[in-house]
């Protein structure tokens, strides 16, 4: 099986005094249907140079969860994991897929500012302007769900849009030289999943 990083989210337990990296376990489950083997990130840059230089890895997932520090977040330490692993994952030419914070990550690493939004936590939307590399795959989708408070409605550079919703912000980008692809909606959280994300992310990663 083809093993992917998987990046977690930072959980802080003030009561326990702890900070803990965590991920939902649908997560797992999702990725076994897709037939890719997980490597869960620790949030730890150190720990993670050791990882990458000791397992074989052939592609990144970056998941949701935290907000990114510019925009108030409280995990600067996946941030800067998540920097590092898209840097390595560009120079060695591996895929990269984000899923929600994942795709403002990415969007952050090419330089792109988010702000706040109304109307995208809790809510489905209609994907419009479809265009790009993953064409059907978006247009299969009647709605997709929404869970951010942050987005932008442009780009730059050499990372192009591949889907807005209704109210023109950002749903989906990609960068076809560097195989770069995220999406703001969650494909964990759906219930039953959704054969078209299975089928998009196995296609995605090479499976």
């Amino acid at each position: 099986m083809k093993k992917i990083l998987v990046s977690q989210r930072v959980s802080i337990e003030k009561s326990y005094n702890e900070r803990r990296d965590c991920l939902d376990q649908s997560w797992m489950a999702l990725l076994e249907k897709s037939e890719l083997l997980p490597v869960l990130v620790p949030n730890n840059i150190s720990i993670v140079r050791s990882l990458i230089s000791e397992i074989q890895i052939d592609g990144v997932l970056l998941t949701g969860g935290n907000s990114l520090i510019e925009n108030g977040g409280d995990a600067p330490e996946r941030d800067d994991v998540e920097l590092f692993i898209i840097k390595y994952a560009i120079d060695n030419k591996l895929p990269i897929y984000g899923v929600c914070r994942g795709m403002q990550i990415i969007q952050r690493y090419f330089g792109i500012d988010l702000f706040s939004v109304d109307g995208h936590v809790a809510t489905r939307h209609k994907l419009k302007d479809v265009k790009g590399n993953h064409i059907s795959y978006l247009k299969s989708l009647e709605t997709v769900n929404a869970f951010h408070d942050f987005g932008t409605t442009e780009t730059l550079g050499d990372l192009k849009v591949s889907a807005r919703s209704e109210n023109n912000i950002v749903m989906a980008i990609e960068n076809t030289e560097k195989k770069i692809f995220g999406q703001m909606w969650h494909p964990e959280r759906e219930s039953p999943y959704i054969e078209a994300d299975i089928n998009q992310i196995k296609l995605f990663f090479g499976v």
